[in-house]
């Protein structure tokens, strides 16, 4: 049930968020229309109310629960567009809103069960529809709510003007009134603790997926120069607390603008992928670490590892690419990586980078398609 909520989210136009809102309003708003009926026909209940407000309550239910199902029909055929109308959403978002706002008023929004459900509304609003429509919604059924209570602590309207005082038995409520209060707080509750709940669980997983893709290299799916920086600092604070080595490799595609130039961005970008796949099949999970810097650029974290037991690794990725043959239409072709590494024997991130990247140079200097690897202690 909750996977089918997430798909939802995930998937949702506005117009089906929308049409969902009608949907699920419309059951409760035909249930207290059915609710109130015995209030205008069983005596004893007759006699604890007002007919006519109730009857204008009726007449209320019907003419919001039209509107909408006006609005839905329009919507239906326009659920998956991802255009917005924002009009009708307002419309159909203060409908609904003014109705659960006289509902609360006509029982009393202080201390009956509609007063719950109307902040119930409004937790299943901020779910369902854009936080503007929202917003637009709230201060209109808000202000109708202040403007009515101001009118009854000037005397001039009544509070809770659907019940009389025959509604209470001495101090204590009548049967009728009492499962009708009681019913309006459940329904209330419901959606004051569900909603928020599923809300918040969102808001949760939303959060673990921004956190992932801040660390995460959207065309690879590697590790990112963030996250690279935040765990080889991590690593080398750790090395030299335990002694134990530290290598890292700079890796760079050879002549990767000529691929680029000659077969297309497209390829290119498929290249750097079937790269970023040889890079992570040829390490450790998760212990060791493969990175995009950026453009053709990657690294290596090998954490546990020397200088030859790094060199190791280097010499599999490279025999594994001079394994792979890329195609484009009739035309095939090879790519090679240069890598210059470095141990990590006690020294910062920068002198460990420096080397590594200096050894990368002389890789590339000295021919390509090679790896030329020394340890941080042979930084001057």
């Amino acid at each position: 049930m909750y996977k089918a909520i997430e798909k939802f989210i995930d998937s949702a136009t506005p117009a089906s968020r929308c049409l969902l809102a009608i949907f699920a309003s419309t059951p409760y708003f035909v249930l207290y229309f059915l609710v109130n009926l015995p209030a205008l026909v069983v005596p004893e209940i007759r006699a604890g109310v007002r007919p006519a407000v109730v009857w204008a309550a009726q007449g209320g239910v019907v003419l919001s629960i039209v509107i909408n199902g006006g609005l839905g029909c329009w919507l239906w055929p326009h659920r998956q567009s991802t255009e917005r109308f924002p009009k009708i959403f307002t419309g159909i978002a203060i409908n609904m809103g003014l109705l659960y706002t006289f509902m609360a008023l006509l029982a009393g929004a202080f201390t009956a069960g509609p007063g719950l459900v109307w902040m119930g509304v409004l937790a299943v609003g901020l779910f369902l529809f854009e936080l503007r429509t929202m917003w637009i919604a709230y201060l209109v059924c808000a202000s109708v709510l202040v403007a009515y209570d101001l009118l009854v602590l000037s005397g001039v309207a009544r509070y809770a003007p659907a019940i009389t005082a025959r509604a209470f038995e001495g101090v204590e409520v009548t049967w009728w009134w009492a499962i009708w209060r009681d019913m309006a707080f459940y329904v209330g509750l419901v959606a004051m603790t569900v909603i928020p709940l599923l809300l918040f669980d969102r808001l949760n997983v939303l959060h673990d997926k921004l956190n992932q893709l801040s660390g995460t290299d959207v065309l690879t799916g590697l590790a990112n120069r963030r996250h690279f920086m935040e765990r080889l600092g991590a690593e080398v604070l750790r090395q030299k607390r335990t002694k134990r080595p530290l290598s890292m490799v700079m890796v760079d595609a050879d002549h990767f603008k000529r691929v680029n130039d000659t077969y297309g961005h497209a390829m290119g970008d498929s290249v750097l992928c079937d790269l970023a796949r040889v890079l992570a099949e040829g390490v450790r999970t998760p212990t060791d670490l493969a990175v995009r810097l950026g453009g053709e650029e990657f690294a290596i974290l090998l954490p546990e590892t020397s200088a030859s037991e790094a060199e190791a690794v280097c010499r599999r990725i490279h025999e594994r690419l001079s394994a792979l043959t890329f195609k484009s239409g009739e035309q095939s072709f090879q790519l090679t990586v240069s890598m210059g590494g470095a141990e990590c024997l006690g020294q910062d991130v920068e002198a460990v980078m420096k080397l590594a990247d200096r050894n990368l140079y002389r890789a590339k200097e000295e021919g390509r398609n090679r790896t030329i690897f020394s340890v941080s202690a042979e930084v001057a």
